[in-house]
């Protein structure tokens, strides 16, 4: 089952303020991305957030060697953002781009920012998403540097079937840091 917790957070809002919640939300723009378009570019600033209603994007930075070293997917739900450029308005280290037709809603971050001030509801909605955000982080971090590529694919397929289900075997193995060939034998004999 693909996140939900924006929608939760965002009924939250409302049940909590309803005037905030209607500020808010109605600061947000519709888009749509086309597979293979670049979202963030890499070295911009990222000063929108957006929350994907459709569809799946990348979030990566490159190696050394140019080869690309994915940090996370959004699906449908997710938030979508290149925190740290959002955060602190310097360049992006890492870039988004779609990897199927996504549509989305965003908010630029100055309204986010100035939203978060006026209603101490929406600071208690940012202040629960990065919460979450970190925990995912960490969790993320912890299975990907100490689990073994079975353990990896395992994890996978009990806590995110849908990776499984939507991703290119490409992109799954770039993102657990395996080769395509490896994954392929452990899918072969799960």
């Amino acid at each position: 089952m693909e996140n939900d917790i924006v929608s939760e957070k965002l009924e939250l809002l409302r049940k909590k303020d309803e005037q905030a919640f209607n500020e808010f939300s109605g600061a947000f723009e519709t888009g749509s991305c086309h597979k293979g378009e670049i979202l963030v570019p890499m070295y911009k600033t990222c000063d929108r957030l957006y929350i994907v209603q459709s569809g799946i994007a990348k979030q990566f930075r490159h190696k050394e060697d140019g080869s690309e070293y994915i940090t996370w997917f959004s699906f449908k739900g997710d938030l979508l953002v290149a925190f740290t450029s959002f955060v602190t308005q310097e360049p992006s280290k890492e870039a988004i781009k779609i990897i199927e037709d996504c549509e989305y809603i965003s908010i630029p971050r100055k309204m986010c920012y100035e939203l978060a001030s006026k209603y101490h509801a929406v600071e208690t909605f940012f202040r629960e998403l990065l919460e979450i955000y970190y925990m995912q982080s960490d969790e993320r971090l912890f299975f990907l540097q100490s689990f073994t590529a079975k353990q990896k694919y395992n994890h996978i397929l009990k806590e995110m079937p849908h990776f499984l289900q939507r991703l290119p075997q490409k992109e799954l193995s770039s993102f657990l840091g395996i080769k395509r060939e490896t994954l392929s034998r452990i899918r072969k004999y799960s």
